[in-house]
């Protein structure tokens, strides 16, 4: 008889403490579910907002919200043409920043084209450094930048380990991918606060968000960019100008697919 009791005294205090238990896992679970609820209905509310309600509503002006020229560094190819082609469509003026004159000729000639907007190039090779912007100054002082992309950025021949990369290819990427975002934004930021409207767009890549050994130097510079963007959002927040957006994207290893297409609902919310 004192083992049967003590079997049920054992049961007893085994039931009450998993009895403890599940209610705590029950607990648990609920504010998982909670969690992953309102993780859903936030991606689902944006959805709506940036794909959908943009499409039923009437298209914001640019051109009245930040200005009436758009400057995208880069834009020959890629990213950057996308933009440039998407903000023409919304008729804006672009002005295109790269270093091959034919390019920019011939994507200048089809925005104009096909938009039937203005559009105009300056060839400059930002990896020449601090010669190339006193041009580039003096030709868009007189102008009103509403919103600038900075796209341009060089990246290695190859993935290879930061001992491998030629000096060459470093002092490039400092020139391009760091140098190039940072003067621009100096050249039309005083515009901006002083018009109290605009936007800048910096084109990082997905790079900059966890370690990647064999493209170090590239990663780095983007991971500055990245960094910065608050510090030039805080600027024009302060400032009482429109908004400054960071956009992550994913690098894209060779030529894009043609089509691609880049959308400026984010830049109307």
């Amino acid at each position: 008889m004192a083992a049967v009791d003590s079997f049920y005294l054992l049961y007893h205090e085994i039931s009450r403490s998993c009895s403890s238990y599940m209610e705590t896992l029950a607990l648990v679970g609920a504010w998982y579910t909670a969690k992953k609820s309102i993780s859903l209905i936030c991606d689902c509310y944006s959805l709506i907002r940036l794909h959908f309600i943009p499409r039923l509503v009437s298209k914001t002006d640019l051109s009245k919200q930040y200005g009436k020229w758009a400057i995208i560094t880069g834009g020959t190819d890629g990213i950057g043409k996308a933009y440039a082609e998407e903000l023409a469509s919304r008729d804006m003026n672009i002005i295109l920043i790269s270093h091959n004159r034919e390019k920019l000729e011939n994507v200048t000639q089809a925005i104009m084209k096909t938009y039937q907007v203005e559009a105009s190039f300056i060839v400059a090779d930002f990896s020449k450094g601090r010669e190339v912007y006193l041009p580039i100054q003096k030709t868009l002082s007189s102008i009103e930048i509403g919103i600038l992309v900075n796209n341009v950025d060089v990246f290695y021949d190859y993935p290879q380990y930061f001992t491998k990369i030629p000096e060459e290819k470093l002092w490039d990427i400092i020139n391009v991918n760091i140098t190039a975002a940072s003067m621009m934004i100096h050249m039309v930021l005083p515009g901006m606060v002083t018009r109290r409207k605009g936007a800048i767009v910096n084109i990082s890549s997905a790079s900059c968000c966890k370690p990647t050994p064999q493209v170090a130097a590239y990663s780095a510079s983007k991971f500055l960019l990245a960094r910065c963007t608050p510090e030039w959002l805080w600027i024009l927040i302060t400032q009482k100008v429109m908004q400054n957006n960071h956009i992550a994207s994913v690098t894209l290893y060779g030529p894009p697919r043609p089509g691609n297409q880049v959308r400026t609902s984010d830049l109307a919310q």
